[in-house]
């Protein structure tokens, strides 16, 4: 069983989550909830849970200053919120999970999914790294956070040249001729990416405009970047991959 505790100012929040968890996801055990981070934060040291899921906005004290209150988070996290504003795309940075407000039941059981997963793979405070970082100016200055099997690399998006999906993995190609190997599908780097710069080409590929160099109308259709990549285009993508190249005169 995976202990979880609640951590919502809102009771009936709390409640609702409760019989959600009882009804759709019975590998978890729900040994507290709380209406204050105060609580939470002496539930947590007590209790020690392997899962939280913790509101963001709180009285007093919100969620983040909550994850604050301690050295080393060896527990998962899944974040509740209202908002659906600017700190979603911190955590489509990061691999930690979110809920929007009302949970949807088939979105709570993926994130529970998520949470099994997540214990084969990356440690919960490497997670919540990536996410405090990503919550900070940093966006908007173009750097991103990945979360690799060394830990965390900080890469300034403006050097990412182009990505490649391999399976359920990316790989990210960088303008030093570096690479970064992701357990990211595509799909979720390109959430990451959400950028004018970067643009879906084909279902294996992600390129930045900025490195393109021209488009060859031979053999189907590619693009030549200018490190000399050649980058299939499907069919389905060419003609607005035509109109956001003169759009950004990258050709």
């Amino acid at each position: 069983m995976i202990t979880t505790i609640l951590i919502d100012d809102e009771l009936h929040c709390n409640e609702t989550l409760k019989i959600e968890l009882a009804r759709h996801c019975p590998e978890l055990e729900v040994i507290g909830s709380y209406t204050s981070g105060k609580e939470g934060v002496a539930a947590i040291k007590e209790l020690r849970p392997n899962l939280v899921f913790l509101d963001i906005e709180m009285p007093w004290m919100n969620g983040f200053e909550v994850l604050k209150q301690f050295d080393k988070v060896d527990f998962d996290v899944v974040f509740i919120t209202a908002y659906d504003n600017y700190a979603i795309q911190a955590f489509r940075y990061s691999a930690v999970d979110y809920l929007l407000k009302p949970i949807k039941s088939e979105l709570l059981k993926e994130a529970v999914a998520k949470v099994s997963a997540n214990k084969k793979h990356e440690l919960p405070s490497i997670q919540l790294e990536s996410l405090l970082y990503n919550l900070k100016d940093n966006m908007t200055n173009n750097k991103v956070v990945f979360s690799t099997s060394d830990g965390l690399e900080i890469v300034d998006t403006s050097t990412i040249y182009r990505c490649q999906s391999d399976n359920n993995y990316t790989h990210v190609y960088m303008q030093d001729q570096n690479k970064l190997f992701l357990s990211k599908t595509l799909k979720e780097v390109e959430l990451m990416l959400e950028s004018s710069k970067f643009l879906r080409v084909h279902q294996s590929h992600l390129v930045n405009i900025d490195y393109v160099k021209k488009f060859v109308k031979a053999e189907g259709g590619y693009l030549e970047m200018k490190n000399g990549d050649q980058v299939s285009v499907s069919k389905s993508k060419r003609d607005h991959l035509l109109t956001r190249l003169n759009s950004f005169k990258a050709i």
